[in-house]
Order: C-alpha cells, then structure tokens, then sequence
C-alpha cells in the first residue's frame, strides 16, 4: 500500500503550490525521478505499490519506500518556500534561523537587526514562546560585551521581560486551561461534573477573572470570549452566547493579524456564530453567516474536511431543527460520500449527529424504512457505542427510533423496542417524566392498534395535555431541544406533514 500521507499530502496541494514545486525542484537534475513520481501519484492516487514500481521502473519495494520517503521531504522543503511569507507565525520561524545562523557566524549586528525585526512580529502575533526564544539571543549577544556596564543594565531589563512574559504566558495557560475543560465537559454531556464545575466557574466570573482589559493579548481575548461563550451556553443563557459571539466575530474581523480571515480561530467563530444564530431563532442571518463561511474557506483544500465535520453537520441539524427537509434531503448524498472520503476524520459525536439527522429528514419526508435504516447505523455503531453509550445524542436516538416505528406501523416490533429502548435509555440517566410519558405512549397505541382516525387523534390530544403539564417543570423541557415531540403529536391531529408544522412554527 502507498504511504497514504503522502497521497494526502499531494491532494491538499494547490494548483500555485504545485506549480511552485515542478519549477524550483525541475532545477536540481536528481528531483527528476520524484517528480515523474509525483505526477503519477498524482493522476492516480489509487495505484497499487505493484503498479507503481512497474510504471517508474523501480528496482524493489525497499527502494519504493525511500523515493516516497524523499518526495515528502522534497515537497515540504519548497512548501516552506512557497509560504515563507504567508503567515506571520512562518516569517518568525524562519527569522529565528536567520538568528542562530547569523551568531554561529559571530555577526553580531546582523544578529541584532533580526533580532529587532522578529521581535517586532512576535508582539504584533502575541507569540510569547518565539518572544523567549528571541530574548535568548538578544542576551546572547549582550553578552558579548559583559564588561560594558550598558550591556549589564540591557541584560537586567531582558531578565525583568523574561519574568513578565512568562508570567503572562502562564495567565495565557490558566485560560486556556478552562476554556478547553468547559469544551470537553460539555461535549461528553458529563452533566453532574459540569454542574459542579459551573458553579466553580460562578464564583471566578463573578470575582471579573474572566473579564477583558485593555493590557489583554488578541489570543487572551480570543481565549477568554470563547471561555464566556461555553459559559452561557452551558447555563443555557442563549442570548448571552450570541453576543460573546458577535463579540468575538468583531474581534477577528477587525484584527490586523496577518490570514486572520482565513485561520482556523474565524473558521470556529463562524461556525459557532451559526449555530447560535438558529439556536436563538435568528433565521435571517443564519443564512449569510453559512454563504461567509463557504466563501471563505470552501477554495482552500486544507479545510474541505473541517466544511463536512462542521458545516455540513450544523447545516443539516438546522435543516431538521426548522423544518426544511426538503434541504436536508438534498444533502444526504454527499454527505454519504463525504462520510466514506473523510471517515477517518470524522469524529464519533459528529457520525452520531449525520445518523441521527439523516433519519430525521427521512422521517419528515415519511421515508419511513429508510428512516429506520440510519436508525439502526446509529445505534447499532460499536464503536460509538463503546465511546459514546453515555451522551444525550444517543438517549435520544432511541425515543426517535420508537417514533420512526411507530409511524411506519411496525407495531409487532413496539414492545421489544420498547423494552430495549428503557433498559438501554436507564443505563444512561433516569428517565424523564416527559419521555417516559412519550414511550408508554406509543407502546399502548400500538398494542390497541386504533384503527379509526377520530379515537387516534382523541388519544394524541390527551398526550398533548398531559404534556403540557409536565413541561411547566422546567428540567422536564431538556427533550424538546433534541426534538420536536409536539409537532409529531400536532402532524396526527392535525393530520399535517410534521416538518411543514415545525417550520411554520419557527419561521412563521
């Protein structure tokens, strides 16, 4: 089998960036038989190592693996080249080797010039690791003249800027730190850490350590605004979230920072901004926030895999959260590709999410069997399952499945599904009122097999009341964010399509 990152590595490249490659590599005689390589890997990146070999005349497979060994290196080295100017980040880099290069050779002026010239970059960047570094030779050079009583006080200030960089760098880590232990709480859905670890959180942000000042670094504030966002998220205040995220989109947006606009922190920001945006019934810029973040990085191939994770994730859970399932019907078959191509890239919550989305779209177009069919992908994953049993993506999955029955009259399955479904959602927390109230449900109608249409819409009716009542409690709410049980009750009393009914009750 060909080294697959190296195949990965020619497919993310550029039409720029090849052609910068063939024509700075072409120069050196002995790259002409790892070009001829890279142009063969590059037509057909489903060759066989057999087929390889035979086409560039290669003695063995020994010899295979060290031109494959020696392409990637030879790509990567007029990479570096092509995007030595491309990022601030790349310009220090390669201004740190000028530095030690320039010192080896005891040209200490030039040293002192870079060194100037970096440190200005590393400020303007917030980059406080390269800013150590930099200091480092400043001192070096200091102390070259270490009877001179100006280069004793030069390196007395150097010291004092080593202690204050590193002492915001460690701020810099703390809120790091608790930005990405809010991220990792919540996407495991460890409900009783979180809560304590809110509670935690309460009394920092209440004391202003989550608070912007003026002296704060564009990565603090990025950090920080990402923190508070989590935060209100995670108390459920949705308002609150939205306007960290406009505060956060304003904040990139309006920094000089070199490919801000195309970095992963804006990618983030923007794909946050959209779910927060439908989260907060916003359905009017939802829309331009998804055609900015296509604009924005669709052309770039480094983050196609990033556009089906997120993108498409989020774009096909508000299609089924409003109702369009005509829109999300049409994703579905790139996203079964997309699922093939980048399924070692996909992450399981995200797997879980297209499941059980693609099951809901099949469901509101009443493809029921088809419906069940994702149904049983989603829940029938082992791997998922083995990581993932515990998270509210899967309790919910099984109430979705009894529904997806039900409307597909597979009433003879009900009560094993049933007994599967409580067992299994038990294991993950105790059943709600509200969904245990959704189960008995559907298990009584479908052993009663009601065949008239009045008795079946009387029996949903009740169902509704009952729930109403049971909603007043606020914890018994937590199920209508996964789905919208009263518009499939409404679609059998109303007898209506379920997604016509959920769309025109949130956009109207």
């Amino acid at each position: 089998m060909l080294n697959q990152q190296l195949i990965q590595l020619i497919s993310s490249l550029t039409k720029s960036e090849k052609r910068y490659l063939k024509v700075n590599a072409s120069v050196v005689k002995t790259n002409k038989m790892l070009l001829r390589m890279f142009d063969v890997i590059e037509k057909n990146k489903f060759l066989s190592e057999s087929e390889l070999i035979k086409q560039l005349k290669i003695p063995s497979k020994s010899n295979l693996a060290v031109m494959e060994s020696r392409l990637q290196a030879l790509i990567l080295k007029h990479l570096r080249g092509f995007h030595s100017n491309s990022s601030q980040e790349i310009e220090l880099h390669h201004l740190l080797i000028e530095i030690e290069i320039l010192y080896t050779k005891r040209l200490f002026k030039n040293c002192a010039k870079q060194i100037l010239k970096a440190k200005k970059i590393a400020i303007s960047c917030d980059n406080h690791l390269a800013l150590l570094g930099i200091l480092k030779w400043e001192s070096y050079i200091e102390k070259q003249g270490k009877y001179l009583l100006q280069s004793q006080n030069k390196l007395k200030e150097i010291l004092n800027d080593e202690t204050q960089l590193l002492t915001d760098y460690a701020k810099l880590i703390e809120y790091k730190y608790h930005t990405f232990n809010l991220l990792l709480l919540s996407k495991n859905k460890v409900v009783a850490q979180l809560h304590k670890e809110i509670e935690f959180y309460d009394k920092l942000v209440k004391n202003g350590f989550f608070e912007i000042k003026t002296n704060h670094t564009f990565e603090d504030k990025l950090y920080l605004l990402n923190f508070k966002g989590m935060y209100f998220m995670s108390k459920g205040d949705l308002p609150s979230c939205l306007s960290i995220y406009h505060k956060l989109m304003l904040e990139i947006e309006s920094s000089n920072k070199k490919n801000i606009l195309q970095s992963n922190e804006y990618f983030l920001a923007l794909n946050n901004l959209l779910l927060l945006e439908v989260l907060n019934k916003n359905y009017d810029e939802y829309n331009k926030t998804l055609k900015k973040i296509f604009s924005r990085f669709s052309s770039l191939i480094g983050y196609k895999p990033l556009l089906f994770n997120v993108t498409m994730c989020y774009e096909l859970g508000i299609y089924c959260e409003i109702g369009e399932e005509k829109k999300a019907l049409a994703m579905i078959p790139e996203i079964e590709n997309n699922l093939k191509l980048y399924d070692t890239e996909t992450n399981e919550i995200n797997k879980l999410l297209f499941y059980l989305n693609i099951a809901i779209a099949y469901l509101f177009n009443e493809k029921y069997s088809k419906s069940i069919y994702w149904l049983n992908i989603f829940l029938n994953d082992y791997n998922i399952k083995k990581n993932d049993v515990g998270s509210n993506i899967y309790y919910y999955g099984h109430l979705i499945n009894m529904i997806a029955h039900f409307e597909a009259k597979n009433y003879d399955s009900i009560n094993y599904l049933y007994n599967q479904s409580v067992n299994n959602l038990k294991k993950i927390r105790s059943l709600s009122k509200f969904d245990e109230a959704i189960l008995k449900f559907i298990k009584k109608m479908a052993s009663q097999k009601i065949a008239l249409k009045k008795e079946q819409i009387n029996s949903f009716k009740e169902l509704r009341s009952m729930l109403e009542e049971v909603i007043k409690d606020p914890k018994e709410t937590i199920s209508l964010h996964f789905f919208d049980f009263f518009a499939w009750i409404d679609s059998h009393i109303e007898n209506e399509n379920m997604a016509f009914l959920i769309r025109k009750k949130k956009l109207g």
